[in-house]
């Protein structure tokens, strides 16, 4: 596939706006400012907007210099460290860079939520991206989730009509008192839910995210990230309200690739261990 837009998506006016929240992302966001680079290159209008707070490795900086030079809009989201709880605060940091978006105008022809952490290592090439809008043209979905390389790993944010990890973090917190316990957890529950994930086949289920999400625009506007209980995963608690709103699906797609992050790949006991002490350890330096 060549890098232009097909005729189908060239009509339906192939703007794009990509929505992320940052904080200490210094490392991956040159990669993230190349994937932006490369979405203009392929032909698409490409907007991005950035929330970030309380970083302490320059990532503030970087995100004001890449606004100077026109590369996208820095969000200020200070805010979001005055809630208690990572869901609650990724929530309302999600939902505040949806009504900037909402308040730009009518909605752009499809909206990219992504992260901007270690997953943004490795950005899917901007012809996986034109390939995976293609597939949102379908007419019985409202989404298109990436895939990732070795083993699928968000499970958080997967639901279908068979399978939810809505409760997982909880189910995580009570094995996490002892070290072996903990490990046996991860090896007997989650590491083969992560396999069971991984298909070279399109999938399709009720939510998705995985470190980058496609949405048609218009459907994007009809969900909310809001949660008033603050327990469960935002992108669940959008996708859900996505899903109801337009009698649609998400689609898995094989062919929009992102890297597991390290801090979520299948280890043996020694590693995994050690990853959970520098993950810690990580924790305490930055408050």
């Amino acid at each position: 596939m060549n890098h232009s837009m097909s005729p189908a998506v060239s009509e339906a006016r192939p703007d794009i706006a990509v929505l992320a929240l940052a904080r200490n992302c210094a490392a991956t966001l040159p990669a993230f400012l190349r994937f932006l680079a490369s979405l203009r290159a392929a032909g698409l209008a490409c907007r991005a907007f950035v929330g970030e707070n309380d970083s302490r490795d320059g990532t503030g900086a970087l995100l004001a210099a890449a606004e100077a030079r026109g590369e996208l809009r820095h969000v200020p989201t200070d805010f979001m460290a005055e809630t208690r709880g990572r869901l609650a605060r990724m929530a309302l940091g999600r939902e505040h860079l949806k009504l900037v978006l909402d308040a730009q105008g009518p909605p752009p022809a499809f909206v990219c939520v992504a992260d901007i952490d270690n997953v943004m290592a490795c950005p899917p090439e901007a012809v996986a991206v034109l390939a995976a809008l293609e597939k949102l043209e379908r007419p019985g979905l409202f989404a298109v989730s990436a895939a990732s390389h070795p083993h699928y790993y968000d499970l958080l944010a997967y639901e279908d009509e068979t399978v939810s990890y809505e409760h997982l973090l909880d189910d995580i917190a009570r094995h996490r008192r002892g070290a072996l316990g903990y490990y046996r957890f991860f090896s007997g529950t989650i590491y083969p839910a992560q396999s069971a994930l991984t298909r070279e086949r399109e999938t399709t289920c009720l939510s998705a995210f995985n470190g980058l999400t496609l949405y048609r625009g218009a459907d994007y506007r009809l969900g909310s990230y809001r949660d008033e209980a603050c327990a469960r995963c935002e992108h669940l608690t959008f996708n859900r309200r996505v899903a109801a709103a337009t009698g649609r699906r998400m689609l898995v797609d094989p062919g929009l690739v992102l890297r597991t992050p390290g801090d979520h790949a299948q280890r043996g006991f020694v590693s995994f261990y050690a990853s959970r002490v520098r993950k810690l350890a990580v924790a305490r330096l930055r408050g």
